[in-house]
């Protein structure tokens, strides 16, 4: 794999899973949620709720190749599947001004009292509201987009790099929710409207793209 290909990679991963963990969506929700801790338990909250998503998204890398042989399903079944699921997301977010997984968020948050933040980092704070089913979904996508005909060498190494977007966006998580206040402070409604929407719209692009390499490897098309 060049390098212009793993750059590829990466920046279609991000902009996959950006959408669906909506780390600015759901930076405003548990923002509200911390607004009661003292600096110091805000960090130590953040902090679990970070490593919580990390282990939910990497174990999700790690078992999904196991759930995918144990149910027979077939890799552009998945990529098409995928791209349906991730063009749906974004086709929501370019027709919603508001978020779907915010107000959804917002729900299950208004639930939870400030007494009992310890016993919630893990539900539903860490999951569903930051890395919920979805993302989990599109991870199992991501891995379909480098079917085992290619050789072990290159799915290892789209592994490593779905890894590395995983990373990543917990560590945007961690800095939008340890930095809340004064991020989102700054972040007028506008701003967060058109970084919203850009994304969407390059999300409903990627996932189109999946589910056209999905159909072309069903039908055995030559499309690209």
């Amino acid at each position: 794999m060049s390098l212009t290909d793993a750059a590829y990679t990466f920046m279609s991963c991000f902009l996959a899973l950006f959408p669906v963990l909506n780390p600015i969506g759901n930076g405003f929700i548990v923002n509200d949620f911390l607004k009661g801790l003292d600096d110091a338990q805000r960090k130590a909250i953040v902090k679990k709720i970070t490593v919580n998503c990390l282990l939910i998204g990497l174990y999700s890398l790690i078992v999904g190749k196991l759930v995918l042989l144990l149910f027979n399903l077939a890799t552009p079944v998945i990529q098409l599947a995928g791209g349906i699921l991730i063009c749906k997301t974004g086709f929501e977010w370019l027709s919603d001004p508001k978020t779907s997984a915010t107000s959804e968020g917002k729900q299950a948050i208004d639930t939870i009292h400030l007494g009992s933040v310890e016993e919630k980092v893990f539900y539903p704070i860490s999951f569903p509201i930051c890395f919920g089913p979805g993302s989990i979904s599109v991870v199992f996508t991501l891995m379909a987009m480098t079917p085992a005909k290619d050789g072990l060498p290159r799915m290892a190494i789209n592994y490593v790099i779905i890894a590395l977007v995983i990373a990543v966006l917990c560590g945007i998580l961690h800095l939008v929710f340890s930095q809340g206040n004064r991020l989102l402070n700054r972040l007028d409604h506008s701003s967060s409207l058109i970084i919203n929407k850009l994304v969407a719209f390059l999300t409903f692009c990627i996932g189109l793209q999946i589910i056209i390499t999905g159909l072309s490897d069903i039908f055995h098309l030559s499309v690209f």
